[in-house]
């Protein structure tokens, strides 16, 4: 699904006038299918509905539903948060309302808001930016203490930033979102994306010829989207068909982390998978993966002859789950950086050898993809994490293009970024995914993907879906707070029944 900026719905605005489309159809549909949706939900007859209008065309759009609503029957109660209206279509809304709307100032709203049915937020529209009002946060408050009520924002959530997704004070906490002509990035990246609730896009006289005439870098991801990318396998087919992924991963403490990563990966299709590993550590992983092959090496000699040829035989190479940052695992590194063919995953550890030098990122002549989670991602890049939560879209567009690698900044709507300004924001997954090992599981995915041959942009963001997909069979066969990172694994065979489409 595409996701538009402000500035680019701007501009749609700007071609439906020049075709013809009014700025005053354009906001009369948006109240209507506002209003529709409180429809769609309730027999509105005799209902409390109260509506927070900004001053702005946001506003506008509360004052038509306002009217539409009113005569549907609901008890109308319109707030005026910041006054009259100011601009000029929002007045025209203003008044033709009518009569048997009650309208109040904020100030004494309370009472109002706390006996609501519905409560539709129509304060701030896409081109609000910075921190809500802090006169308006105790009315917010108020509708959120409101639990009997059905709460809407009107394109997006007040106080939520459209462009990055940061909320930077309070906002609107809603049920549902109605969203104009296309998702917007407050609607799927987080923060924001936490305060919609569900986001319904809904079409208010854009013409479709100008939506597929507009480039767009941005999309959302879903499990139906990745489908078309998996191929049926050919019935002829053996296991070099299906890629060589070399993992170097693991260390003295850390074998979970190695086996969970190698389940994933091959439960995921690939081929064959040999792991590299030090001596010490084969007891352990022989039994755990039987399925895989190995690469010993004395980490006193590494990287060795033996693991140089299996890194020069490997469709792609998964590198840092559980390795550590002993100086042999940075030789290691530096060695799948020099000498890979395939795509190479870094993850973990080897993110964390690279913090020091993320310029050896550019060494490669192999793609590259990181899987840095947000403190991994601070190390690398130099910022804190609260320059990363202004704006983790940015953050990783800037860093893929900066050190030309597929950056997949992990979290809630984890986002993969590509060195040419594409960018993907997943929407699967659930915060009981948020345990020790998810990110192996999902390193695991993507390096097995990467080995079969898939473009390394749609191998990261497929992997990130199918993980995320994963995560909530999980959730909804053992909770949220019961599933393990490795009932993730044993999930996943469902997964691709469902792109298997079977």
């Amino acid at each position: 699904m595409r996701v538009l900026t402000a500035a680019e719905i701007r501009g749609l605005e700007s071609c439906a006038v020049e075709s013809g489309v009014s700025m005053e159809t354009l906001m009369e549909n948006a109240g209507a299918v506002v209003a529709a949706a409180v429809t769609e939900k309730m027999d509105v007859t005799g209902k409390k509905t109260v509506i927070l209008c900004g001053k702005g065309n946001n506003g506008g759009d509360g004052f038509v539903a306002a009217r539409l609503l009113a005569a549907e029957g609901a008890k109308v109660t319109v707030v005026l948060m910041q006054g009259a209206p100011a601009s000029d279509l929002a007045k025209q809304a203003y008044d033709k309302m009518g009569r048997g709307i009650e309208i109040i100032m904020y100030r004494t709203a309370g009472g109002a808001v706390d006996a609501a049915d519905v409560i539709i937020d129509a304060v701030f529209g896409f081109s609000f930016h910075g921190r809500l009002p802090s006169v308006m946060e105790p009315l917010f408050a108020r509708a959120a203490e409101n639990k009997k009520a059905f709460h809407i924002s009107v394109d997006i959530p007040s106080g939520a930033v459209c462009d990055t997704g940061a909320v930077e004070g309070a906002c609107f906490k809603a049920d549902l979102t109605v969203t104009f002509t296309a998702m917007k990035p407050a609607g799927v990246v987080y923060p924001a994306a936490g305060f919609g609730g569900m986001t319904v896009v809904r079409q208010v006289g854009i013409k479709e010829e100008h939506l597929e005439m507009l480039p767009c870098d941005t999309e959302s991801v879903l499990l139906g989207n990745i489908c078309p990318l998996f191929p049926k396998r050919d019935p002829e087919g053996h296991k070099g068909t299906y890629g060589r992924l070399l993992m170097i991963c693991g260390s003295v403490g850390m074998a979970g982390a190695c086996i969970m990563a190698a389940r994933a990966a091959l439960r995921s299709g690939v081929g064959l998978l040999n792991i590299a590993i030090p001596h010490a550590l084969y007891p352990i992983l022989a039994p755990a993966v039987p399925e895989a092959i190995f690469t010993l090496y004395d980490p006193t000699e590494a990287p060795g002859e033996a693991v140089l040829d299996a890194i020069d035989k490997a469709s792609a190479c998964l590198v840092g789950c559980g390795l550590g940052t002993a100086p042999y695992a940075t030789k290691l590194v530096d060695a799948v950086l020099e000498n890979a063919h395939g795509t190479v995953v870094l993850d973990a550890d080897a993110l964390n050898i690279l913090a020091k030098t993320p310029e050896k990122l550019l060494v490669p002549q192999a793609p590259v993809i990181i899987t840095p989670h947000p403190g991994e991602m601070c190390r690398l890049n130099g910022r804190t994490m609260a320059e990363l939560r202004a704006d983790r879209l940015q953050t990783a567009r800037v860093f893929a293009q900066t050190y030309r690698v597929i950056t997949v900044l992990k979290g809630a709507g984890t986002i993969i970024a590509a060195p040419s300004g594409e960018t993907r924001v997943n929407t699967t997954g659930n915060p009981g995914m948020a345990k020790g090992g998810s990110g192996d599981v999902l390193a695991g995915i993507t390096g097995a993907l990467c080995a079969q041959n898939m473009q390394p942009f749609e191998a990261a963001y497929s992997a990130v879906c199918i993980h995320g997909a994963a995560g909530d069979l999980c959730a909804e066969a053992l909770s949220q707070h019961g599933m393990l990172p490795t009932d993730l694994i044993e999930k996943l065979p469902q997964v691709f029944l469902q792109i298997e489409g079977k």
